[in-house]
């Protein structure tokens, strides 16, 4: 099979007596015929130091451990590692005990996670080396790992990365590695939260990589399936099996859940993930979820802060506010003083807060709700009416209340007030109206507290 790859590196391969292969996704995505680019991994029989480029390269080692350099020449860098094999220890730290140096390709092949990730293109000599028949894997859109019960064993993060190609690139998973992957799944516990965070991104944006349409969905699927999900996120899988209110509700509360994150945009997705969380909570104390969504906001930071996840410390302070704020005016009877209220103060999240309702809704499979588009047209109706948000926004500022006879705290209380009611009716965002409200204020000697 012909394999096209950037001049550079055919010049690369020529600036070289030794032989210089590309492995990984590269080679596997020119196979699958997938057009998005990926990184270029080189390796080969020695030390890039070995390979006795010209001066015209940049050979940096990164990696003295795992002998890995950065090659650079112009705009062009690449990443080259030499042959390897590796020996883990028992005690499941999943991190090799010992390393050793190889001039053999297939004990190289034979280290590597799945046989897709296991093809060599030889640059120099334009052939295709398969030791495990990833090229028919790939071709029958399979993933099978080298030797599945080795494979996991050694790396538990190998389980996360399983689920996560299979979504991205819409493959099956071979019978063999799924058996061996549920039966390593509590591996996932010896894996640091921070590993564990990165893939949980990378399958949430899956269907972006590829443009495999609800990949992310079919990727938590199958975290789920193999019994990986409680090891990343324990109390999700609890969801499942809790039946909901069959008048609005199609699916118990985790494919409730999953569902929501499949029609998600991606910027939500982990709030979608988290939205409905706190109903396992109330549903063990209560029997049903009222003001599940209260609970949601305190899991949060204890499922993705320092003890979970330990995603950014303002990941979780959006996440919990958008959990916090999901079920607002679910009967769709708040005035419209209220909502512009609520609005202005959570204008910051507040086109989140309406894709994360629109999604919840779709979710239900029962149903269409109209709160999206009451959110969003009183929004918009704000946007015309030149509504102020913050107190920044008013024709007004602290001095002029001062200069009335205001003074410390009251300033700030009085800006408030002001600020709702203008907030309520953009026309009373005037400065003589607002001068005048205030000075009628002082002088009936209403003091704001």
């Amino acid at each position: 099979m012909k394999i096209t790859v950037p001049k550079p590196l055919l010049t690369l391969s020529q600036d070289t007596q030794q032989p210089v292969y590309i492995t990984g996704g590269f080679i596997r995505n020119k196979i699958a015929g997938i057009t998005e680019m990926t990184d270029i991994d080189l390796c080969g029989p020695q030390l890039a130091l070995a390979l006795q480029l010209p001066s015209s390269y940049m050979v940096k080692m990164v990696n003295h451990r795992l002998g890995t350099s950065l090659i650079k020449r112009g705009f062009n860098e690449w990443e080259y590692t030499p042959f390897r094999t590796e020996n883990y220890p028992p005690d499941g730290s999943h991190t090799p005990s010992n390393i050793s140096f190889t001039n053999d390709l297939r004990l190289d092949a034979k280290r590597r996670d799945f046989c897709m990730n296991a093809i060599y293109y030889d640059i120099k000599d334009d052939k295709l080396i398969d030791p495990h028949g990833g090229v028919q894997d790939i071709k029958n859109k399979l993933i099978r790992a080298i030797d599945p019960k080795v494979t996991f064993s050694q790396d538990g993060l190998r389980l996360m990365r399983l689920v996560r190609f299979a979504a991205e690139t819409g493959f099956k998973i071979d019978g063999a590695s799924a058996k061996a992957a549920m039966e390593n799944a509590h591996l996932l516990n010896d894996i640091s939260p921070e590993r564990k965070r990165d893939e949980l991104e990378k399958i949430l944006l899956a269907d972006l990589k590829y443009g495999v349409e609800y990949a992310h969905y079919r990727g938590l699927k199958l975290l789920h399936k193999l019994g990986l999900l409680k090891f990343v996120i324990p109390i999700l899988s609890e969801g499942e099996g809790i039946e909901q209110n069959s008048e609005f509700h199609k699916y118990d509360v985790l494919e409730h859940t999953l569902q929501t994150v499949k029609y998600a945009a991606p910027e939500i997705r982990i709030a979608a993930l988290m939205h409905d969380i706190g109903k396992i909570i109330t549903h063990k104390e209560s029997g049903n979820f009222h003001r599940h969504e209260i609970e949601s906001e305190k899991l949060v930071p204890k499922l993705l802060g320092f003890d979970g996840l330990k995603f950014p410390k303002k990941v979780i302070i959006e996440t919990k506010r958008l959990c916090r704020n999901h079920m607002y005016d679910l009967m769709q009877n708040t005035s419209t003083a209220k909502m512009r209220l609520f609005i202005a103060r959570n204008w910051d999240i507040v086109d989140k807060l309406i894709l994360l309702i629109d999604a919840d809704g779709k979710a239900t499979g029962t149903q269409k709700s109209e709160r999206k588009s009451r959110f969003f047209n009183i929004k918009q109706q704000m946007i015309e009416d030149k509504s102020p948000i913050t107190v920044r926004d008013l024709k007004i500022d602290g001095s002029v209340l001062v200069d009335i006879g205001f003074f410390g705290a009251e300033v700030g209380v009085l800006l408030d007030d002001m600020l709702e009611k203008a907030i309520i009716d953009p026309k009373l965002n005037c400065g003589q109206w607002l001068r005048g409200y205030a000075q009628k204020i002082f002088e009936k000697g209403l003091r704001p507290s």
